[in-house]
């Protein structure tokens, strides 16, 4: 590992059950990555599902106040004008 690796990882030490631990274990073995890997792409994946679930709430948020039920309500409100 080279110092500019080493600045841009922290350690981070975590307790889980042996249960877990062994689904871990077999999840990230049959994706091929290590534990720092598949558990990194594990909390880039929530994060992801955080950002879209936001998006979700405010395309909701947005239909129901233009009272948009289908695409062609869509399509009335981009060419009206």
């Amino acid at each position: 590992m080279t110092n500019i690796q080493r600045k841009m990882t922290e350690v981070v030490s975590i307790s889980l059950a042996k249960p877990i631990v062994n689904k871990l274990e077999r999840a990230r073995i049959a994706r091929g990555q290590t534990r720092s890997a598949f558990i990194a792409a594990l909390i880039d994946q929530a994060s992801d599902d955080q950002r879209w679930q936001a998006i979700y709430k405010k395309g909701s948020e947005t239909a129901s106040r233009f009272k948009i039920t289908s695409e062609e309500d869509i399509d009335r409100i981009l060419h009206e004008a």
